[in-house]
């Protein structure tokens, strides 16, 4: 005699930090086999599985599996936790020299860049200053096992391997800088003119090959001689005229990101603000509409400010990496949980709005979908300060991005 099934239900589990749970009951398969896709989708399983459970009379249920599916392995990108936009893998010397290199190194070694006034492309170009480093023993192994620590996940690496790579990667970029100190005290190169002038006798003495890193390297020792961030920022975009040659001016644009990644820059730039929130307005402002700061700046004063210089440069194109570190100030600020306007707490939802109002002031949203998370993140957080602030705390630890 076949046995009678009363109901027959199809339950969907979900493996989430170890444990299955189930997430839903359907009355097909059908139905159950779809949300199971559905939730595996959004990135928070590491696996489904859908049971059909059938209840039979005078007999405990009985289930069987009739769909099972894993997650996709994430392949992490290879980044430092303290680079968010991702750091290359370093697979050779020159590639310390990189865009993203040069950032995780403001980032990493920030703290003694600052104290020695130098960004990271007068560091890599500067004999004098990779051997101070060096000389600090401690600090560069410290860094280069922050670096090694992430890559040598990916290259299957132990992190002491890594770090030995790497510090070969120091000592061939060092030996670099040496070798063409040594050579330059023959050179005569006068490192008073344009940059167009300096390019020129860069190449006729070390031919189109050698020229990028000598044009740094003269640079560095031009640039030795001004003794603060802000200084040097003025003197890279004095360069950069109109009339430089276009790859002269990317070259000078690097270097100008790499100023701006300082602090001291930036509070030079932008001066005394009342507020959090009225520096993130002058900064969308300035992103915006680069031309109408620049043609106020030289209302307001009589000799070219930095401020103008940069906004000049921002308005004609000419600097699209430092408009990259600008927005990622932007991003990275408004994204925070430092007040909008520390004298007044209860103010944050106006302020937040005036901020809102300034990204959105011509219709699209500056710094595109970036910002717009950045934004998000800033409403979720005062969101969250709002149910604190009212005992609410497990639900505002529940409250979720988006």
């Amino acid at each position: 005699m076949g046995l009678k099934f009363r109901s027959c239900k199809f339950e969907l589990l979900g493996l989430e930090e170890g444990r299955w749970t189930i997430l839903f009951i359907g009355d097909t398969e059908e139905m159950a086999v779809t949300e199971a896709n559905r939730r595996l989708a959004q990135g928070k399983l590491k696996a489904v599985r859908v049971m059909a459970v059938r209840t039979v009379m005078n007999a405990f249920p009985t289930g069987t599996l009739v769909f099972e599916k894993t997650a996709p392995e994430v392949v992490k990108p290879t980044v430092l936790r303290e680079a968010p936009d991702g750091t290359p893998l370093c697979s050779s010397p020159e590639d310390l020299y990189g865009r993203q290199s040069r950032r995780a190194i403001a980032l990493i070694l920030r703290d003694y860049l600052t104290r020695q006034q130098i960004s990271p492309t007068e560091l890599l170009h500067g004999a004098t200053h990779l051997r101070r480093l060096q000389d600090t023993g401690a600090m560069l192994q410290a860094a280069l096992h922050k670096a090694a620590t992430v890559q040598s996940k990916v290259t299957g690496q132990n992190t002491r391997a890594r770090i030995a790579d790497l510090d070969r990667y120091v000592d061939v970029v060092a030996q670099k800088a040496r070798d063409f100190q040594a050579n330059s005290r023959k050179w005569s190169v006068p490192l008073n003119g344009d940059a167009a002038e300096l390019s020129a006798a860069v190449e006729r003495l070390v031919g189109p090959e050698g020229h990028d890193h000598a044009f740094y390297s003269l640079l560095t020792v031009r640039l030795a001689g001004i003794r603060t961030l802000g200084g040097k920022l003025e003197e890279v975009m004095r360069l950069a005229t109109p009339e430089t040659p276009w790859r002269l001016q990317e070259m000078l644009g690097g270097i100008a990101a790499d100023l701006l990644r300082f602090s001291d820059v930036i509070q030079d730039l932008f001066g005394n603000q009342r507020c959090l929130s009225d520096f993130l307005i002058a900064l969308i402002d300035l992103l915006r509409d680069p031309a109408a700061v620049a043609a106020k700046a030289e209302a307001e004063s009589k000799v070219p400010t930095a401020m103008g210089m940069l906004a000049l440069l921002l308005a004609g194109d000419r600097l699209p990496e430092g408009r990259e570190v600008l927005l990622e100030w932007l991003t990275t600020e408004l994204a925070s949980e430092h007040p909008l306007n520390r004298h007044d707490p209860k103010s944050e939802g106006s302020e937040l709005t005036r901020v809102a109002v300034a990204l959105t002031a011509d219709g699209a949203i500056v710094g595109g979908e970036v910002v717009e998370q950045a934004l998000a993140a800033r409403r979720l957080i005062q969101r969250q300060q709002t149910l604190r602030g009212e005992g609410l705390h497990m639900i505002a630890d529940s409250l979720k991005p988006n």
